[in-house]
């Protein structure tokens, strides 16, 4: 597979997630997604593949800026970046969806703004969600509720 074939294939894997989250937040199937593992396994072995062919191709070892620079401008080791993503970013979706379930925010501000800007829309949601159990006196509580 080419790497703008294995970039469509992957951006297209991830969309349903993206949709139905969007769309349906408080559904029973958007929960059910954001709970099941087997996507982020299927991605972090996705990414798995791409990261072994970037570094076939001379990939992302060279250290310091000009060398990822260099790197990241092969398509290889940029598939695997953007996989590296892809894979991040709806993981934190999926924390998004849990959390704000949780804690009764509406979270489809917080998902969009991951979707589009990954690491924006975590830290808005972290500030949104430090602000909501400051008012119920539960900051210093854990994620793992």
């Amino acid at each position: 597979m080419t790497p703008a074939t294995a970039f469509a294939v992957l951006n297209a894997s991830v969309l349903p997630w993206w949709a139905l989250w969007l769309c349906a937040p408080r559904s029973r199937l958007a929960l059910r997604a954001a709970s099941h593992g087997a996507v982020f396994v299927a991605l972090s072995l996705a990414y798995a593949l791409c990261f072994a062919a970037a570094l076939g191709a001379g990939g992302p070892l060279s250290l310091g800026a000009d060398g990822l620079r260099k790197a990241m401008a092969t398509p290889r080791v940029f598939l695997a970046g953007w996989t590296h993503y892809l894979v991040f970013d709806l993981f934190v979706g999926a924390w998004i969806l849990r959390e704000s379930r949780r804690l009764d925010v509406e979270p489809r501000p917080f998902l969009l703004l991951t979707f589009l800007a990954g690491p924006l829309g975590l830290g808005s949601f972290l500030l949104r969600r430090a602000w909501h159990l400051r008012s119920l006196g539960g900051l210093g509580e854990t994620d793992l509720a």
